[in-house]
């Protein structure tokens, strides 16, 4: 019996050792989450009596072989491992009362009339353990019901989900606020969203007019709404531009002041200009652009007139072109 208990002891000490050392390896936010989910407790809770219908069943093979054993007087076949196994030590007495079995010498006081090719029927309760997970299951229902269906201090699985969805949202528009401003010169696209393009108005009404007139058609800058580019047309080089400026020519660099978002938006919109037509269009400047069909942009088809180098004269334009 001491044995059986110092290889209890030592069983439990490495156990506590091994926690310790997994310890530091954990993710204590994930562990939290995990610990808080009703799912992992309901696991648990199966995986608990999935091992005492286990230790149930070997208590009951062990039962019938000791019985079989003494029946035929063959006990002392039994090894003494097995034989001191079932002395009553802490364990043993703690077993017994989950199972609230009738030992095997008085089987005979339970015993039924009932007997089918020599396998007896005994009345044994039913185990402790088995009683109160079913009372606990009851106890569970009843407080479930009056939560969520009579008192409504709790939401439903439908409410639940609603609740998600929304939360989902937010995380959703969060994102691609964030998004938004991890685009860069390569891999920016031509937004065609209205709302989107009114933002670029305003940005360009705002920082861009007074060298490109509010139409576009230019002024100390160039025209934005002809098919005439200095520095390239795509949306790729029209952000690069407001990006980086060209400063040998007075267009400043604007990363400092707009974010990513911004610049694609205003972008955006300075390509949306292709086609219209300004008050007072300042003459081409630059090489003309044929924009691909996929870019989202119809070019204007060109005319006969030859590009003219960009006036340098003025250090303070703003040069997008």
């Amino acid at each position: 019996m001491n044995k059986k208990k110092d290889k209890y002891l030592v069983g439990f000490v490495l156990l506590v050792m091994a926690g310790a050392f997994t310890v530091p390896y954990i993710d204590h936010e994930a562990a939290a989450k995990l610990l808080a989910d009703p799912i992992t407790w309901m696991v648990l809770i199966v995986v608990f009596f999935l091992l005492l219908s286990i230790a149930a069943v070997t208590e009951a093979l062990n039962s019938i072989k000791y019985f079989v054993l003494r029946k035929e007087g063959r006990l002392d076949e039994l090894p003494q491992e097995e034989i001191a196994a079932m002395q009553d030590d802490f364990f043993t007495r703690l077993w017994k009362r989950l199972q609230d079995a009738r030992p095997i010498e008085r089987e005979a006081e339970i015993e039924l009339d009932h007997n089918y090719d020599g396998i007896r029927e005994l009345d044994n309760n039913l185990p402790p353990w088995w009683l109160w997970g079913f009372y606990i299951s009851i106890a569970f229902a009843v407080i479930y019901i009056f939560r969520f269906h009579i008192l409504g201090t709790a939401p439903l699985s439908a409410e639940e989900y609603q609740q998600q969805l929304a939360e989902a949202e937010v995380q959703k528009a969060e994102y691609l606020a964030n998004a938004a401003n991890l685009v860069d010169e390569n891999n920016v696209v031509m937004l065609e969203d209205p709302a989107m393009l009114n933002d670029g108005a305003k940005i360009f009404a705002k920082n861009c007019q007074v060298c490109h007139a509010a139409d576009g058609g230019g002024g100390v800058g160039p025209n934005l709404t002809d098919i005439y580019w200095l520095h390239g047309g795509s949306i790729k080089d029209i952000f690069t531009t407001i990006k980086y400026g060209v400063p040998a020519k007075g267009m400043i660099p604007w990363k400092d002041q707009l974010n990513p978002s911004d610049m694609q938006k205003v972008a955006s919109y300075i390509m949306s200009l292709q086609g219209t037509t300004p008050a007072t269009p300042k003459e081409p400047q630059g090489d003309a652009y044929e924009a691909p069909a996929d870019e989202g942009v119809e070019a204007l088809p060109a005319d006969s007139l030859i590009a003219e180098p960009a006036d340098t004269t003025h250090t303070d334009s703003t040069d997008t072109k």
